[in-house]
């Protein structure tokens, strides 16, 4: 009796060794004014996962987390989540608006209207413009594939924000050097912090 106790014990701890990371999946941290869910109007309770389309209206904002990944959608923006078949996201489009996202480990994409950007441990931040993409690779590895005629990949490793345009030509993107600029290095330190973590900037 007393060993099957100390293993019941003991399993129990294993598991509440996994809640923090647990806790993280799938959850509204901040809203401001009006977001939606796949067309419905969300609140603090509403859950988010892969397949789901996140929306933002004027003056709104949303901080949600799933898994080790934390999302900072501005205002009117919406950002599509894959459906990967399990409960973490590995692709996602950004349709309009601004993206400041801090991603785990693991292999992930995000597409623009132009081009792809393959993240792996990075911090990100994106901004659909009427004729470009605005980009910052805050810390961490990114790849660019743009789409067009040819398509070109370019890898980048940034230690502390690294910034490019992609412009919406479809025929012939182009990718130009730009600088750092519509978000901070307090809000990735926030960001991190929701899942434990630090950036290493």
């Amino acid at each position: 009796m007393q060993r099957r106790r100390f293993l019941t014990l003991s399993a129990s701890a294993t598991l509440l060794g996994f809640m923090p990371r647990l806790s993280y999946a799938s959850q509204i941290r901040e809203m401001r004014g009006k977001v939606w869910v796949n067309n419905r109007l969300a609140t603090l309770d509403t859950p988010i996962k892969p397949g789901d389309t996140i929306k933002t209206g004027a003056n709104s904002r949303v901080i949600f987390i799933i898994g080790d990944d934390v999302y900072k959608l501005g205002a009117r923006s919406t950002l599509r989540l894959r459906y990967s078949g399990n409960r973490f996201v590995n692709a996602m489009r950004l349709i309009s608006g601004t993206l400041l996202g801090v991603f785990g480990k693991g292999r992930k994409t995000i597409d623009s209207p132009t081009a792809t950007l393959g993240i792996r441990g990075t911090g990100l931040f994106i901004k659909i413009e009427p004729n470009s993409t605005y980009f910052c690779t805050c810390y961490g590895e990114t790849e660019i594939y743009t789409r067009g005629t040819q398509i070109r990949k370019q890898y980048m490793t940034a230690t502390h924000h690294m910034a490019y345009s992609i412009s919406h030509d479809a025929q012939n993107p182009r990718i130009y050097s730009d600088i750092m600029k519509d978000h901070t290095d307090d809000e990735l330190y926030y960001l991190e912090s929701l899942v434990g973590r630090k950036p290493p900037i």
